[in-house]
């Protein structure tokens, strides 16, 4: 089943097909598996912490009163976002704003429309 599987396609877009495994050049550790969870622990854990900012933060900003404040604070979340995916380990991003969203539908709960 798995020949057949890899000569159909099956398995081509695995993440990392192709690649050499991580680390295998490495000396061996025994404590691998305790450094790997550290360090992923740490990665969820900071995503988690921006995570709960944004979502403390967007209110916040999104009851301004100047429109370009509003623009410019939402962008610069957008920024420690795209800071934060850079130097995360993969699954551990978060999604971008949208501002123009976030400002549409803030002019439209202020207009009442």
């Amino acid at each position: 089943m798995i020949r057949e599987a890899a000569e159909s396609g099956t398995f081509d877009d695995v993440a990392g097909s192709g690649q050499p495994i991580p680390g295998l050049a490495q000396p061996y550790d025994p404590a691998w598996w305790a450094r790997t969870w550290i360090v992923n622990e740490r990665a969820r854990d900071l995503a988690a912490e921006l995570s709960h900012r944004v979502e403390r933060e967007v209110p916040r900003i999104l009851s301004g009163d100047v429109t370009d404040k509003v623009r410019t604070d939402l962008e610069s979340l957008n920024v420690m976002i795209v800071d934060h995916n850079e130097s995360s380990q993969e699954g551990y991003g978060l999604p971008l704003l949208d501002v123009e969203r976030q400002l549409k539908e803030r002019a439209t709960r202020r207009t009442g429309r």
